[in-house]
């Protein structure tokens, strides 16, 4: 039975009060290739055009796919399917057109039907390959004008009592991407860990 309490004991206190602080290092070169440009705040990232391009010219090649394999089956879901690949290829076109320095929160991608609400940039493609690219190195950034060469992540895990089911329901992980102070982030994410 003591055994069994030292357990659930540990077992709370090290999820409910877990933290994780990691330095992602930077890029300390300047490709000589053509870069995009995607500002949030006090923070510029600049990341090479030609590998965006790519990536969305892969995406639309997997809609096009798509889009022969249930040709014939559900038309709903083709047309689901063309505007996504019709708004992929116009970014990619867009890209592999641009000049060094464009602003890739100009470009509209999202995923299905035509809805004018979403048609004001910022996509969350961009913005998760742009994370990509600063998580891994590979990204230039700037924070007030100023080179930077590192960045720090957090992961906390949010709503962290257990006296209640409500507490238990809420909880989840802030994941932030920071130079100075985690509020003012580069990048936020939230996962909710609850039902």
């Amino acid at each position: 039975m003591k055994f069994l309490f030292l357990f659930f004991f540990l077992a709370i206190n090290l999820t409910s009060f877990s933290q994780d602080l990691w330095e992602i290092k930077l890029s300390t070169n300047m490709p000589d290739t053509r870069m995009g440009k995607w500002t949030v705040g006090d923070y510029t990232v600049f990341v090479p055009l030609d590998t965006i391009s790519a990536m969305l010219r892969k995406s639309q090649e997997s809609l096009i796919n798509a889009i022969a394999y249930y040709g014939d089956q559900d038309s709903n879901l083709v047309n689901y399917y063309k505007a996504t690949e019709k708004r992929y290829g116009i970014a990619a076109t867009q890209l592999e057109q641009a000049k060094n320095g464009f602003d890739l929160q100009s470009l509209i991608i999202y995923e299905g039907r035509e809805d004018i609400r979403q048609n004001i940039g910022n996509s969350r493609f961009l913005k998760e390959q742009i994370d990509h690219f600063v998580q891994k190195g590979n990204a230039v950034v700037f924070f007030k004008g100023k080179r930077i060469f590192t960045l720090c992540r957090s992961s906390v895990h949010t709503n962290q009592g257990l006296g209640s089911a409500s507490d238990i329901l809420n909880s989840g992980y802030e994941i932030r991407t920071f130079y100075d102070e985690p509020e003012n982030s580069l990048f936020f994410e939230y996962y909710h860990l609850g039902w």
